[in-house]
């Protein structure tokens, strides 16, 4: 055989071997393609039965039981803060003693002396600044106590028929000063209504 039909033969053979090889080649690669692709099928399939397992109706009664448990204590749990956050609030606000307090009585009635009379009874239990005098705007039926800031004039309640108390001040022309009587800066303005027209 000479050299040419050699090579011939030769490249022949190495052609076809790799045709072969190729076609090997395409066939492993097919089958673990294939392979692969079931197995994630499989894993797939066995999540998603795992995930959708069906509950009983006794189980999902309890659970749902359970969430409207765990809401009703969250909701109570709120209104309790809630209640703590207005107790706070309300206790926050102190009680002023009115003993050292400059007080000033008005009488709006038509009966003569009510200020002075109320002013001996009011000074009997420590009230030591009080002045008396007139109320200009009217005629009142129910005491009304108007104090400088809130938590005063609570101490005073006691002494008067269903009082009420004001946070706030008069205008000078709402009242005239007994005259004699001087008080620079006044606390607390009793205005005495007709419901307390008598002391007792």
């Amino acid at each position: 055989m000479d050299k040419r039909t050699l090579l011939r033969v030769f490249g022949e053979a190495f052609l076809r071997s790799m045709v072969v090889l190729m076609a090997i080649a395409i066939i492993g690669f097919g089958t673990f393609f294939i392979v692969r692709v079931n197995s994630d099928k499989k894993d797939l399939a066995k999540n998603e039965t795992a995930s959708t397992t069906e509950f009983s109706e006794k189980e999902l009664h309890a659970m749902l039981e359970e969430e409207n448990a765990n809401d009703t204590e969250s909701t109570t749990a709120e209104a309790t803060t809630e209640e703590a956050t207005t107790e706070e609030t309300t206790t926050e606000v102190q009680t002023i003693p009115s003993t050292d307090k400059n007080i000033l009585i008005l009488n709006s009635t038509n009966v003569s002396g009510l200020a002075g009379a109320w002013m001996n009874k009011i000074s009997s239990g420590g009230f030591a600044n009080i002045a008396v005098g007139n109320y200009n705007s009217g005629s009142e039926t129910q005491t009304k106590i108007y104090v400088a800031e809130e938590g005063m004039g609570e101490d005073l309640l006691t002494y008067f028929d269903g009082a009420t108390i004001v946070v706030g001040s008069l205008g000078t022309s709402s009242y005239t000063i007994k005259s004699g009587a001087s008080m620079s800066e006044i606390d607390i303005f009793i205005v005495i209504g007709s419901n307390d027209s008598t002391v007792q």
